[in-house]
């Protein structure tokens, strides 16, 4: 499967994902996937919920570069959305592909 259909796929089925990033395994819930305004590079909204993190970036919505996630698969683990800072309409994104 794609990627890109993998990530909307999780995005609908509200599904976590787990991938490696930057030398961490993280487990990210998906809120929205596009294009970044800034290069048009494919890039993931969502929030890291559990795993490693060199930054410590946890339960914020973070952009992670898709190019740069390894080992992407979705888990059979639902989430339930509930990120009072998310905007659907998200800024960073020159355009949305799919999203909660």
């Amino acid at each position: 499967m794609p990627l890109n259909n993998l990530i909307c796929e999780a995005i609908q089925k509200r599904a976590l994902l787990e991938f490696r990033y930057h030398g961490h395994l993280r487990v990210v819930a998906p809120y929205c996937y596009g294009l970044s305004k800034r290069d048009g590079a494919p890039v993931l909204r969502g929030i890291q919920v559990r795993g490693a993190s060199a930054s410590g970036g946890f339960g914020f919505g973070k952009l992670w570069i898709v190019s740069e996630m390894m080992s992407v698969r979705a888990l059979d683990e639902a989430f339930v959305p509930n990120d009072p800072n998310y905007n659907p309409n998200d800024s960073a994104m020159s355009e949305i592909v799919c999203r909660i």
